[in-house]
């Protein structure tokens, strides 16, 4: 408890000493004015920017914002959960029960009653059982990172997360708004969906592993924590170099070019067109600033100068 406490002032002091952190501004490439980016960590709490100065002053500076996507809008997430149940149900009339031996079975069935106390065949799991492997995935997914957040920074704020409180911002001083991620459209998801299904052996050994080996990956899980842990630190000292150099985005970046590369190389197309019509304030995940396939490199390679605000 006592190391607890001690965190949390930590990072409360931090805040209050904080100025700019990840913030870049982003001149040349034909823009009249600059634009800026800040990469966030995404469970920061949003009264930090109460106090950085340089991102409000950045902030009064554009015309529009884009965000990876709005989770402040309640219909944007409506959508993005019903096109996440769309892409992950089976076949019609087929189980779960269809695409796991019966000995993958009865683990998942033990492994979802020690974790979420129900029974595969209860009442309350009728409605997931039509679902792919990878819903039950994410389930042990999402309880494993609910118990690791437990370890994890600490803070006595209620404010929302900053990227919310980012979006909320903008929304109130009437920016116009934009998305770098995309929504699936149907010709999208049904294309998706058959590719979910050519891999459901992957799926299968996906689900079997954390099955198989949980109380292993809970405690890889808790120990990312130390991870964010740092990764607020340096954000909060705006030291973005001893960041980028982690060990653990680095390995993250070469395991997930989805997640990120990929990711990256769409939004750069959907940049440039919005820093052509208005100064532009960026507001995503830090991890996408990093490394040769970063935000940052793929502005600079396309001809823009990207240099940190480093504040007074």
């Amino acid at each position: 408890m006592k190391k607890k406490t001690i965190l949390t002032i930590l990072l409360g002091i931090m805040a209050l000493t904080a100025n700019a952190q990840f913030l870049f501004r982003i001149s040349g490439g034909g823009q009249e004015k600059p634009s800026y980016m800040l990469g966030t960590i995404h469970t920061l709490h949003g009264a930090v920017l109460d106090y950085t100065p340089e991102y409000t002053e950045a902030e009064a500076q554009c015309q529009q914002f884009y965000t990876e996507f709005d989770i402040s809008d309640q219909g944007n997430m409506d959508e993005l959960n019903r096109t996440g149940q769309q892409l992950m149900l089976l076949p019609e009339g087929k189980t779960i029960f269809d695409v796991l031996s019966k000995e993958q079975g009865e683990a998942l069935d033990s492994r979802m009653f020690e974790v979420v106390h129900v029974h595969l065949t209860d009442s309350a799991m009728k409605p997931l059982l039509n679902f792919q492997p990878m819903l039950f995935t994410v389930m042990l997914t999402t309880y494993m990172t609910q118990e690791a957040l437990k370890y994890g920074p600490k803070s006595n704020s209620q404010s929302a997360p900053i990227d919310v409180t980012c979006i909320l911002r903008a929304k109130l001083r009437g920016m116009e708004m934009g998305q770098l991620d995309e929504a699936l459209y149907q010709d999208s998801i049904a294309k998706v969906q058959e590719q979910l299904m050519k891999n459901m052996d992957a799926q299968v050994d996906s689900l079997m592993s954390i099955v198989n080996n949980y109380d292993q990956r809970l405690k890889a899980t808790i120990d990312e924590m130390e991870v964010l842990k740092q990764s607020v630190t340096y954000w909060c000292l705006k030291n973005y170099k001893s960041f980028a150099n982690m060990d653990f985005w680095k390995k993250s970046l070469a395991s997930n070019p989805a997640l990120f590369q990929k990711r990256n190389e769409k939004w750069l197309p959907r940049m440039k067109d919005a820093m052509q019509k208005a100064p532009t304030m960026f507001v995503f995940g830090a991890g996408h600033l990093i490394g040769e396939h970063g935000v940052i490199q793929l502005l600079r390679g396309a001809g823009y100068t990207v240099e940190q605000v480093k504040g007074k």
